[in-house]
């Protein structure tokens, strides 16, 4: 997923007079305060401030919405949205002070369903039954966001989607914080494989696993702090697969990486130090192994300082066991 958007993007900034380029042509718009609170996208932009609006401000400016605009989003939004096909390279931007409290329990507080490009940044993101789902072939980026105290999982990319999912606090989710399922695959931790630095995730104190990979999906998982989850770190099964490179992955209730039917994980590199090769490590040891493995997986690259208390690898009989000997030391 590339991290740049073509000519049609709106880039918009602060509250002063904004030019919109498109096709080589600059247009300059008004200023935000010039629009009402729930405003139609005019020149590709709108403004919704949730807290003088009576509800449903913000589905009503989505709907409106025409590929490629930026909705500018503030107050408390007592909503559940969604992002229907058609409305390609939308941003929805927070600010980093609006939230979107989704009311029912029933339905996902942000359902991105058949767009692509969609960018959801700046918000705070609860209730619901999750936080985000981004489904059906969408693409997304995920960007600097806090995802607190959904119904279930905080995020789910499934149904052949993709999302870069950089720079936010994913916490206290009932279920997982990541769920990466049905054919999906996430970039987790980085915007581009040319990154030399992450944008690293806080994925922490979920109700089971921090990011689980399952049902014929993949990720790529680099720079994050993935710790205090109720049950795994990072949980790869049911033919799945996951590259894991240079995170902290420590404090989970089982194990740091579990892998199991069929599946396997990439633990970094044989050599190097960067972002894509470095190990991961442990700080606190999880509760019982670093990393796990059962019914047919397998585990290669270099274990680093992942442990737990009952020590760093546990490999059943049935899985390959290929990481470096010289970085792996068992109990």
């Amino acid at each position: 997923m590339e991290s740049g958007i073509g000519p049609q993007r709106v880039i918009i900034t602060g509250a002063c007079a904004l030019v919109v380029f498109g096709f080589g042509t600059g247009v300059t718009v008004p200023t935000l305060a010039a629009q009402s609170t729930a405003s139609a996208p005019s020149n590709g932009w709108a403004h919704v401030d949730c807290d003088k609006e009576h509800g449903g401000g913000l589905q009503r400016a989505i709907d409106r919405a025409n590929p490629g605009d930026t909705i500018h989003v503030s107050g408390t939004c007592y909503e559940n949205v969604s992002i229907p096909a058609g409305k390609d390279l939308l941003t929805l931007d927070g600010g980093g002070v609006a939230t979107i409290d989704g009311p029912d329990a029933t339905l996902n507080t942000i359902l991105v369903r058949g767009p692509r490009g969609v960018t959801i940044t700046g918000l705070t993101i609860t209730g619901g039954r999750a936080g985000i789902d981004v489904s059906r072939g969408s693409s997304a980026l995920i960007d600097g966001n806090t995802i607190d105290r959904a119904g279930r999982n905080g995020i789910i990319l499934g149904a052949f989607a993709t999302a870069n999912i950089v720079n936010n606090t994913i916490q206290n989710n009932a279920v997982i914080g990541i769920l990466v399922t049905g054919n999906a695959f996430g970039f987790i931790g980085f915007r581009t494989a040319d990154d030399t630095s992450a944008s690293p995730n806080t994925i922490r104190n979920n109700g089971t696993h921090g990011i689980s990979v399952t049902l014929s999906s993949s990720a790529r998982i680099a720079g994050n702090t993935i710790s205090g989850n109720t049950r795994h770190g990072i949980n790869v099964e049911r033919a799945s697969q996951a590259t894991i490179s240079d995170n902290t992955i420590d404090g989970n209730g089982q194990y740091g990486i579990y892998v199991t039917e069929n599946s396997g994980v990439n633990l970094g590199s044989d050599t190097g130090a960067g972002l894509f090769d470095a190990p991961n490590r442990t700080t606190v040891n999880n509760l019982l192994r670093g990393i796990a493995c059962r019914v047919g997986g397998y585990a290669n690259g270099r274990r680093g300082t992942l442990n737990g208390n009952a020590g760093p690898t546990d490999f059943g009989a049935t899985c390959v066991n290929s990481l470096d000997v010289s970085d792996t030391v068992e109990p």
